[in-house]
């Protein structure tokens, strides 16, 4: 899915803006996500994974798709290691 799409994913499917965080890394992905936890990652127009530098860049891409919110999900090798499910990791909405 290109950033350009996610915006009419979103009004058309129970889709939700999804900025992905792994603990002690300095890459975010950002996609969407729908409601059994499926993640669908945003790729470049040339179809290249966007990996961003930090949830700021994140944040300012949605904005400028004229997405006004986003799901922040932070995972930890923790996680993984006592064997968590994806939705025991610790998310929030963040309002922009």
């Amino acid at each position: 899915m290109q950033l350009s799409e996610i915006k009419q994913a979103i009004e058309v499917q129970p889709l939700h803006p999804t900025i992905i965080s792994y603990a002690d890394s300095n890459h975010y992905l950002l996609g969407v996500k729908d409601d059994n936890g499926n993640f669908r990652s945003a790729r470049s127009k040339d179809g290249k994974l966007l990996s961003l530098n930090s949830i700021k860049q994140a944040e300012e891409l949605l904005k400028l798709q004229g997405i006004r919110y986003a799901i922040i999900e932070m995972q930890t090798a923790y996680d993984e290691m006592i064997g968590n499910s994806s939705n025991s990791h610790c998310h929030y909405r963040v309002n922009f």
